[in-house]
């Protein structure tokens, strides 16, 4: 019997959508057990069609150890009726030892009579490389906060020309007892309205973050007051925070 071109059509959009996104479709039949792949879930961990053959237990074989028991808690939970969707992401091993990590998505496609499930499909999408991005970003804020924290100089941490977070060593350069006191404020609010050099320091400090928040690094003496009115003066090293996706911008003091 031919299907219907509406039916036909929504089938060729799906596979279409498949190939694009080069996604690994899955099956479960849970009465049999047998399951059933595409060549994508195949490509994605280094193997031809077929090879090798996918049952549930060379499935759970190829998935990381640390990651079994959440990806078999987010199985049961669907199957048990818990959950409106089965959505996981975990590490299969490829063919060349590596760990793919795969975003695995599905859910209970039919029941029989009894309500009983039948079949279990879903997709595997491959996100390596966001995993990857976030890794190195966690990385790299751990190494940040490494540093402000233990850096002999005082540094700020700024959202425009708001600061936002500073070091105990920028507390102690304004003589401020309480980060509440310097957070939620600008570095205007602790220098006088004009530099040494005569130059309007709002006009110049606007056009210092401007600069730095497209990423190119401005260096500038600046005078700065504490808390107690006290003057000093130091180098500023305004620069783009590029492993932070707010595009937070630091400022170090060095003091002259």
């Amino acid at each position: 019997m031919k299907k219907p071109p509406l039916i036909n059509s929504s089938i060729q959009t799906l596979e279409n959508v498949i190939t694009v996104l080069k996604a690994g479709t899955w099956e479960w039949n849970l009465q049999t057990g047998s399951v059933t792949v595409n060549r994508f879930w195949y490509d994605m961990l280094g193997y031809e069609d077929a090879e090798p053959e996918m049952t549930m237990q060379a499935w759970q074989d190829m998935i990381h150890s640390d990651d079994l028991e959440t990806v078999m808690s987010a199985v049961k939970k669907h199957l048990d009726g818990n959950s409106k969707v089965y959505e996981v992401e975990f590490r299969l091993k490829h063919r060349n030892g590596q760990w793919v990590w795969i975003k695995s998505s599905g859910r209970i496609m039919e029941y029989d009579g009894n309500r009983d499930p039948l079949y279990f499909c879903g997709v595997h999408i491959e996100i390596t490389e966001k995993k990857t991005v976030q890794a190195e970003l966690r990385a790299a804020n751990e190494l940040f906060r490494f540093l402000f924290s233990n850096s002999g100089d005082a540094i700020l941490l700024l959202k425009g020309r708001t600061i936002i977070d500073c070091n105990s060593r920028a507390l102690t350069r304004f003589e401020c007892p309480d980060r509440n006191r310097i957070t939620g404020k600008s570095l205007l609010d602790y220098a006088p309205a004009r530099q040494p050099d005569g130059s309007d320091s709002s006009e110049r400090y606007d056009a210092s973050v401007r600069a730095a928040a497209t990423g190119r690094p401005q260096w500038f003496s600046w005078q700065c007051l504490t808390m107690n009115n006290r003057e000093f003066t130091c180098e500023i090293c305004l620069n783009k925070l590029l492993a932070n996706p707010e595009g937070y911008l630091v400022a170090l003091l060095q003091q002259t």
